[in-house]
């Protein structure tokens, strides 16, 4: 560690680089040295070596398992860029006293965009006519209307919220499925709140905006899947694990639903034979929906302001596990 640093700070790979932030100069005035990863998704080891001399570290998607976190009593903060904190063993942190943070309704303005850009997509079939145009092709492409169809959110926290906002744009009726639901947000959005299956019954696009819990992971799945309408579309920008992939390949192949638009995929990046590849009716992006000059900007001041106010012995605004504090020292 430097001379003039008082904490050393592990920052994963581009964060450093991406525009409209400076987040090293940042770090740098409030005494911190800044090391950047290698790599994202390294094996335990690697990510026990990196942080062994860390007092802080802003996450990104590596995984800080049960026997990292044991291995670097140094780490004192791990703050998510990001609201899911899914890749952190969040009993294990608090075990170890590592308090965690994330970066939460920041996100929201960028993703709500991407799901619907998503949605008009895959009904539309933009990509397709777009490789059509450039491969020098002109033909009729009949795509999906979206205009006061039926939009259903698995999931009714702020994205949700959000997505639904957008919709009352195209006139749509939208339901809501939501363990915990915020009926007045709602009520103040004309939003029908009701069960799984009738959601996945009658909706023509089913959007996903849940978060990733054992308790949620596959919950789209084959039956899922058959409840839909063979016309309606899966839309997924929410987190890779919501969905079971091979029953979401099988069910495009054979038109259980006409089609499906992710942004989040179970592998990131996907494993070079990724099925979904193969086909037309799924339109696919690469996780990219915060990206955003404006939500990078906002996410990034949140996810320093985090990791420093712990370093500095403050508590920060976005505790995901505040029983830390709770821990006797």
């Amino acid at each position: 560690m430097t001379a003039d640093a008082r904490f050393q700070v592990l920052v994963p790979p581009g964060v450093l680089n991406r525009p409209h932030q400076d987040i090293r100069r940042h770090l740098h005035e409030s005494g911190c040295e800044v090391v950047e990863m290698v790599r994202q998704r390294g094996d335990e080891d690697e990510l026990i070596a990196l942080l062994r001399d860390a007092d802080g570290v802003i996450a990104g998607g590596e995984l800080y398992t049960p026997r990292v976190l044991a291995a670097v009593p140094r780490l004192k903060v791990i703050s998510r860029w990001g609201i899911g904190v899914d890749a952190v063993d969040l009993a294990a942190a608090t075990e170890n006293g590592i308090v965690v943070t994330n970066t939460p309704y920041l996100t929201t303005p960028g993703v709500a965009d991407l799901t619907f850009g998503l949605l008009l997509s895959v009904a539309r079939r933009i990509p397709e006519c777009d490789r059509l145009v450039r491969a020098g092709g002109w033909q009729e492409m009949y795509g999906a209307d979206v205009w006061q169809q039926c939009l259903g959110l698995v999931g009714f926290g702020s994205i949700g919220q959000a997505v639904a906002h957008r919709a009352r744009g195209f006139d749509m009726r939208v339901l809501a499925y939501d363990i915990a639901p915020n009926r007045q947000a709602a009520a103040e959005l004309g939003v029908e709140l009701t069960d799984l299956d009738t959601l996945l019954r009658e909706a023509d696009f089913v959007s996903l905006h849940c978060s990733a819990t054992p308790e949620n992971r596959g919950m789209i799945g084959r039956r899922e899947l058959a409840l839909m309408k063979p016309t309606a579309f899966l839309i997924n920008a929410a987190r890779g694990s919501l969905v079971d992939e091979p029953a979401l390949v099988e069910a495009l192949r054979n038109r259980t639903i006409a089609g499906a638009a992710l942004d989040v995929h179970a592998s990131e990046p996907p494993p070079p034979t990724y099925p979904l590849r193969e086909l037309d009716n799924c339109v696919m992006t690469p996780h990219t929906a915060s990206m955003t000059p404006r939500v990078i900007a906002h996410v990034s001041r949140q996810a320093v302001a985090n990791l420093l106010a712990v370093l500095h012995g403050q508590r920060p605004e976005y505790v995901v596990n505040p029983e830390v504090y709770d821990r006797p020292h």
